[in-house]
């Protein structure tokens, strides 16, 4: 995903970041610009991403409360307030530390294992919306309510614990340097 957003913003470098880049000394630079501004347009898409299932969820919400699911309410609204806690905190995270993205200190590791904890995030937010439509589904039957509420509530609080670990490695990039760190590259979380 990263990947995508740094060779799009590469294809429309004009012709003077172009020349730039070619000159001794500035073209790390302009690459870590262009990967900082890869980092938030990632984590801009995973937050709106996030803003999707919190809308799905407020419907699936409003179906159990219909439904007279009224006791239930509170579990549901702890996830609602997780997803909008944690899609703030993505939307707001400064990006660019000078400790990941400096030219000189950054490992190229570092960034791989940096885009790694991104794929994670993504298919996490893959899996809540599969539990938001489990849920959905539970409502709908008025079977197994508690249980889809539990799942989803779980996997929105593991989906927090990946951004915290990823924000951490963000303001200590040394992290990064152990390999079991970072999810790994086939995409299974730690």
């Amino acid at each position: 995903m990263a990947d995508n957003f740094v060779e799009f913003a590469k294809s429309q470098m004009g012709a003077v970041e172009k020349l730039l880049k070619g000159l001794p000394g500035i073209s790390g630079y302009i690459d870590k610009e262009l990967r900082r501004d890869a980092d938030k347009r990632v984590r801009e898409a995973i937050a709106a991403a996030l803003d999707q299932s919190k809308a799905t969820l407020i419907g699936v919400q409003n179906a159990l409360l219909k439904g007279g699911g009224l006791a239930l309410m509170d579990d549901v609204n702890a996830a609602l307030i997780n997803l909008q806690t944690l899609a703030d905190r993505i939307k707001t995270a400064s990006y660019g530390y000078a400790g990941l993205f400096d030219p000189v200190r950054i490992k190229e590791q570092q960034l791989d294992a940096l885009v790694r904890f991104d794929k994670a995030l993504a298919q996490q937010v893959g899996v809540v919306n599969e539990k938001i439509a489990a849920l959905a589904q539970a409502v709908k039957e008025k079977a197994g309510v508690d249980a889809a509420i539990e799942q989803l509530n779980q996997t929105v609080n593991e989906l927090n614990a990946l951004f915290a670990k990823r924000s951490q490695a963000v303001e200590q990039p040394g992290l990064l340097d152990d390999p079991a760190y970072a999810p790994p590259a086939d995409g299974v979380s730690n």
